[in-house]
């Protein structure tokens, strides 16, 4: 038998993430933050950032109520920084309290509290753990990019989602 993790606790981001997907009626995957970004109040856009500023996935503009994305990102990347800066968002991160930008390269990724609850919304949002469930059990072989492109998400968050299971 397959020991399983103990999960961080951030029991108000999955919360958050699974109301968000109830009020707007999303039953299966895979899961568009834009849309539910927009459903939120917020815009989405691309951009082609600086080459200095290459390494940033995307931020999320407070005073203009305005989510930007690298466009150099694959649509799944995008998909995840986009939810990210949706959970800052909804879970009240600014600034003030520990809000910093979303880097590309996850090894370079800044690990405070708030962006750790922001990518735990995040993976709830687009791999919810009752939709990750239900497609492992109806196909117990499939592999992780398989999932991965079923949810639109990269494999690194399948295989995190797994993790938890």
């Amino acid at each position: 038998m397959m020991a399983t993790r103990k999960r961080p606790d951030f029991a108000e981001a999955e919360s958050l993430a699974w109301q968000i997907l109830k009020e707007n009626f999303v039953i299966e995957p895979p899961v568009s933050a834009t849309k539910l970004a927009e459903a939120c109040g917020l815009s989405v856009s691309e951009a082609e950032f600086k080459p200095e500023y290459v390494h940033i996935a995307g931020f999320i503009d407070f005073a203009k109520n305005k989510i930007l994305v690298n466009t150099i990102d694959s649509p799944a990347r995008k998909n995840f920084t986009i939810a990210h800066e949706l959970g800052h968002y909804l879970l009240g991160h600014n600034a003030e309290n520990g809000y910093t930008v979303l880097l590309r390269n996850t090894d370079e990724m800044i690990k405070t509290p708030q962006e750790r609850e922001a990518n735990c919304f995040a993976a709830n949002l687009l791999v919810p753990e009752p939709f990750l469930r239900e497609y492992l059990e109806k196909y117990s072989f499939a592999t992780d990019p398989q999932l991965a492109n079923i949810f639109g998400v990269s494999a690194e968050v399948i295989r995190y989602r797994r993790l938890y299971l």
